[in-house]
């Protein structure tokens, strides 16, 4: 399996495999803290081979410098089905977060894992402003 996007966005949508990616970000300023960011979406496009076929569990964590989640996690399972004639499958995976808090200043973190195992993480950095 191949992460081929994996990005923090303002909009994000799977319009028949086609994935379309507006704003991609990764640092929200606040003069205070804590603070609320109203909407944004986590995009992520993963191909899977021949051989990667069947069903697959994902998580989607966004957690603190502590490691705390800062949210519960997103939790799922894809079925990768490889057509006929074709040697992989790209699978889109949206998670549209509303209402996000942070408590305070610092380096968060998005965590992509794939049947347990970690595959790659996000950096969003909180920063004070003025």
């Amino acid at each position: 399996m191949e992460t081929e996007i994996f990005t923090l966005c303002d909009f994000a949508q799977d319009a028949g495999g086609k994935l379309t990616i507006v704003g991609t970000f990764d640092q929200i300023g606040s003069a205070t803290f804590p603070v609320v960011h109203p909407a944004c979406s986590l995009a992520c496009r993963l191909r899977f081979s021949e051989k990667e076929s069947g069903v697959h569990d994902f998580k989607l964590k966004l957690v603190d410098t502590a490691g705390k989640n800062v949210i519960a996690p997103i939790e799922g399972n894809i079925n990768v089905a490889i057509p006929p004639k074709v040697q992989y499958s790209a699978i889109n995976i949206i998670g549209n977060l509303n209402q996000l808090k942070f408590e305070k200043e610092g380096r968060y973190s998005f965590e992509l894992y794939v049947d347990g195992d970690w595959v790659t993480g996000l950096p969003l950095n909180l920063i004070k402003t003025g």
